[in-house]
Protein backbone atom coordinates (compact mmCIF):
# COMPACT_ATOMS: atom_id res chain seq x y z
CA UNK A 1 0.00 0.00 0.00
CA UNK A 2 2.80 2.39 0.89
CA UNK A 3 4.48 1.70 -2.46
CA UNK A 4 1.25 2.53 -4.27
CA UNK A 5 0.93 5.80 -2.39
CA UNK A 6 4.51 6.77 -3.21
CA UNK A 7 3.75 6.16 -6.89
CA UNK A 8 0.49 8.12 -6.83
CA UNK A 9 1.69 11.15 -4.84
CA UNK A 10 3.89 12.63 -7.66
CA UNK A 11 1.07 12.03 -10.17
CA UNK A 12 -1.47 13.67 -7.87
CA UNK A 13 0.73 16.70 -7.18
CA UNK A 14 1.42 17.08 -10.92
CA UNK A 15 -2.31 16.91 -11.67
CA UNK A 16 -3.11 19.53 -9.02
CA UNK A 17 -0.44 21.87 -10.38
CA UNK A 18 -1.56 21.49 -14.02
CA UNK A 19 -5.23 21.90 -13.07
CA UNK A 20 -4.42 25.04 -11.06
CA UNK A 21 -2.45 26.60 -13.92
CA UNK A 22 -5.17 25.67 -16.43
CA UNK A 23 -7.91 27.26 -14.33
CA UNK A 24 -5.77 30.31 -13.67
CA UNK A 25 -4.90 30.92 -17.32
CA UNK A 26 -8.28 29.95 -18.76
CA UNK A 27 -10.50 31.84 -16.31
CA UNK A 28 -8.52 35.02 -15.75
CA UNK A 29 -9.45 36.62 -19.06
CA UNK A 30 -12.77 34.89 -19.74
CA UNK A 31 -14.87 38.06 -19.24
CA UNK A 32 -12.62 39.94 -21.67
CA UNK A 33 -12.88 37.20 -24.31
CA UNK A 34 -16.67 37.06 -23.90
CA UNK A 35 -16.87 40.82 -24.31
CA UNK A 36 -14.78 40.76 -27.48
CA UNK A 37 -16.78 37.90 -29.00
CA UNK A 38 -20.11 39.51 -28.12
CA UNK A 39 -18.95 42.68 -29.90
CA UNK A 40 -18.54 40.80 -33.18
CA UNK A 41 -21.11 38.02 -32.81
CA UNK A 42 -24.52 37.48 -31.34
CA UNK A 43 -23.70 35.16 -28.47
CA UNK A 44 -27.35 34.12 -28.11
CA UNK A 45 -27.09 32.53 -31.56
CA UNK A 46 -23.64 31.07 -30.87
CA UNK A 47 -24.24 29.27 -27.58
CA UNK A 48 -21.96 26.45 -28.73
CA UNK A 49 -19.04 28.91 -28.66
CA UNK A 50 -19.35 29.68 -24.94
CA UNK A 51 -17.77 26.40 -23.69
CA UNK A 52 -14.79 27.08 -25.95
CA UNK A 53 -14.05 30.46 -24.34
CA UNK A 54 -11.78 29.05 -21.56
CA UNK A 55 -9.71 27.16 -24.14
CA UNK A 56 -9.45 30.26 -26.35
CA UNK A 57 -8.35 32.25 -23.32
CA UNK A 58 -5.80 29.55 -22.38
CA UNK A 59 -4.38 29.58 -25.91
CA UNK A 60 -4.04 33.37 -25.87
CA UNK A 61 -2.40 33.24 -22.43
CA UNK A 62 0.14 30.67 -23.65
CA UNK A 63 0.85 32.80 -26.72
CA UNK A 64 1.37 35.80 -24.44
CA UNK A 65 3.81 33.85 -22.25
CA UNK A 66 5.64 32.66 -25.38
CA UNK A 67 5.79 36.24 -26.70
CA UNK A 68 7.21 37.50 -23.39
CA UNK A 69 9.83 34.75 -23.58
CA UNK A 70 10.81 35.91 -27.05
CA UNK A 71 11.09 39.48 -25.81
CA UNK A 72 13.40 38.37 -23.00
CA UNK A 73 15.84 36.78 -25.44
CA UNK A 74 16.88 39.99 -27.21
CA UNK A 75 18.73 43.05 -25.95
CA UNK A 76 15.81 45.50 -26.20
CA UNK A 77 13.46 43.07 -24.51
CA UNK A 78 15.90 42.43 -21.66
CA UNK A 79 16.20 46.17 -21.08
CA UNK A 80 12.41 46.54 -20.98
CA UNK A 81 12.09 43.63 -18.53
CA UNK A 82 14.91 45.05 -16.41
CA UNK A 83 13.07 48.38 -16.25
CA UNK A 84 9.85 46.62 -15.20
CA UNK A 85 11.81 44.63 -12.61
CA UNK A 86 13.30 47.82 -11.14
CA UNK A 87 9.84 49.38 -11.01
CA UNK A 88 8.42 46.45 -9.05
CA UNK A 89 11.41 46.43 -6.69
CA UNK A 90 10.75 50.08 -5.79
CA UNK A 91 7.13 49.55 -4.79
CA UNK A 92 6.53 49.10 -1.05
CA UNK A 93 5.29 45.65 0.00
CA UNK A 94 5.23 44.53 -3.65
CA UNK A 95 9.03 44.53 -3.73
CA UNK A 96 9.20 42.11 -0.79
CA UNK A 97 6.85 39.55 -2.31
CA UNK A 98 8.09 40.01 -5.87
CA UNK A 99 11.74 39.81 -4.87
CA UNK A 100 11.27 36.64 -2.81
CA UNK A 101 9.29 34.87 -5.52
CA UNK A 102 11.78 35.95 -8.19
CA UNK A 103 14.69 34.51 -6.23
CA UNK A 104 12.89 31.19 -5.76
CA UNK A 105 12.02 30.98 -9.45
CA UNK A 106 15.57 31.81 -10.53
CA UNK A 107 16.96 29.18 -8.17
CA UNK A 108 14.63 26.47 -9.44
CA UNK A 109 14.93 27.56 -13.04
CA UNK A 110 18.68 27.32 -13.38
CA UNK A 111 20.68 26.04 -10.41
CA UNK A 112 23.52 25.04 -12.77
CA UNK A 113 24.03 28.71 -13.60
CA UNK A 114 24.49 29.71 -9.97
CA UNK A 115 26.58 26.83 -8.58
CA UNK A 116 29.72 25.20 -9.94
CA UNK A 117 29.93 21.80 -8.26
CA UNK A 118 28.74 19.66 -5.37
CA UNK A 119 30.89 18.96 -2.32
CA UNK A 120 30.64 17.38 1.11
CA UNK A 121 31.69 19.27 4.22
CA UNK A 122 32.00 18.04 7.77
CA UNK A 123 29.35 19.90 9.76
CA UNK A 124 28.02 20.43 12.44
CA UNK A 125 30.36 17.97 14.15
CA UNK A 126 33.06 15.47 13.33
CA UNK A 127 31.75 12.47 11.44
CA UNK A 128 28.61 14.23 10.17
CA UNK A 129 28.72 15.32 6.53
CA UNK A 130 26.46 17.73 4.71
CA UNK A 131 26.02 18.36 0.99
CA UNK A 132 27.02 21.81 -0.21
CA UNK A 133 26.91 23.68 -3.51
CA UNK A 134 30.00 25.66 -4.42
CA UNK A 135 29.10 29.12 -5.68
CA UNK A 136 32.48 30.73 -6.28
CA UNK A 137 35.98 30.97 -4.77
CA UNK A 138 36.78 34.10 -2.80
CA UNK A 139 40.05 35.73 -1.89
CA UNK A 140 41.10 35.29 1.73
CA UNK A 141 42.42 38.61 3.06
CA UNK A 142 42.30 37.26 6.64
CA UNK A 143 44.71 34.37 5.95
CA UNK A 144 42.18 31.81 7.12
CA UNK A 145 43.35 29.32 4.49
CA UNK A 146 46.94 28.46 3.47
CA UNK A 147 45.82 28.54 -0.18
CA UNK A 148 44.75 32.18 0.11
CA UNK A 149 41.22 31.45 -1.10
CA UNK A 150 37.95 30.34 0.47
CA UNK A 151 35.02 28.58 -1.15
CA UNK A 152 31.57 30.14 -0.90
CA UNK A 153 29.43 27.06 -0.24
CA UNK A 154 25.66 27.12 0.02
CA UNK A 155 24.31 24.37 2.26
CA UNK A 156 20.62 23.90 1.39
CA UNK A 157 18.01 22.50 3.73
CA UNK A 158 15.74 19.58 2.94
CA UNK A 159 13.13 19.27 1.53
CA UNK A 160 13.19 22.99 0.62
CA UNK A 161 16.52 23.72 -1.09
CA UNK A 162 15.72 27.42 -1.52
CA UNK A 163 16.60 27.97 2.14
CA UNK A 164 19.83 27.14 3.89
CA UNK A 165 22.99 28.85 5.02
CA UNK A 166 26.24 30.06 3.50
CA UNK A 167 29.69 29.05 4.71
CA UNK A 168 33.17 30.19 3.70
CA UNK A 169 35.48 27.20 3.96
CA UNK A 170 39.00 26.31 2.78
CA UNK A 171 38.99 24.10 -0.28
CA UNK A 172 41.09 21.41 1.39
CA UNK A 173 38.32 20.86 3.95
CA UNK A 174 35.68 19.72 1.46
CA UNK A 175 35.31 16.49 -0.50
CA UNK A 176 34.55 16.71 -4.20
CA UNK A 177 31.66 14.54 -5.44
CA UNK A 178 30.64 13.29 -8.86
CA UNK A 179 27.11 14.63 -8.39
CA UNK A 180 25.83 17.30 -10.75
CA UNK A 181 23.96 20.28 -9.28
CA UNK A 182 20.67 18.94 -10.71
CA UNK A 183 21.28 15.55 -9.07
CA UNK A 184 22.07 17.27 -5.78
CA UNK A 185 18.80 19.21 -5.88
CA UNK A 186 16.82 16.01 -6.52
CA UNK A 187 18.67 14.31 -3.66
CA UNK A 188 17.93 17.19 -1.28
CA UNK A 189 14.28 17.68 -2.26
CA UNK A 190 13.59 13.96 -1.81
CA UNK A 191 15.29 13.97 1.60
CA UNK A 192 17.86 11.51 0.34
CA UNK A 193 15.37 9.03 -1.13
CA UNK A 194 16.16 9.79 -4.78
CA UNK A 195 19.80 9.64 -5.77
CA UNK A 196 22.52 7.27 -6.85
CA UNK A 197 25.51 6.19 -4.78
CA UNK A 198 28.60 8.35 -4.78
CA UNK A 199 31.61 7.14 -6.71
CA UNK A 200 34.73 6.68 -4.63
CA UNK A 201 36.70 9.94 -4.73
CA UNK A 202 40.35 10.18 -5.55
CA UNK A 203 42.74 10.34 -2.64
CA UNK A 204 43.66 13.88 -3.67
CA UNK A 205 40.05 14.97 -3.24
CA UNK A 206 39.89 13.91 0.40
CA UNK A 207 40.47 16.57 3.05
CA UNK A 208 43.90 16.52 4.59
CA UNK A 209 44.02 15.31 8.21
CA UNK A 210 45.07 17.91 10.78
CA UNK A 211 48.76 18.10 11.48
CA UNK A 212 49.81 16.59 14.83
CA UNK A 213 50.58 19.03 17.61
CA UNK A 214 54.23 19.83 18.09
CA UNK A 215 55.65 18.71 21.43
Amino acid sequence: MITGLLILIPLFVTYILIAFLFNLLSNAGTPIILGILSFFFDMDELQWLTPLVPFINLLLALLLVFFIGLIGTNIVGRRVLATVNQLFMRLPLVSTVYGAVKQVVETLQGPHRSFQRVVLLEYPKTGVWMMGLVATPRTDPFNLSPAGTLLSVFVPTTPNPTSGFLVLIPEDEVIETDYSVEEAFKFIVSSGIVGRDFDKPDAAALPRPPAPDEP
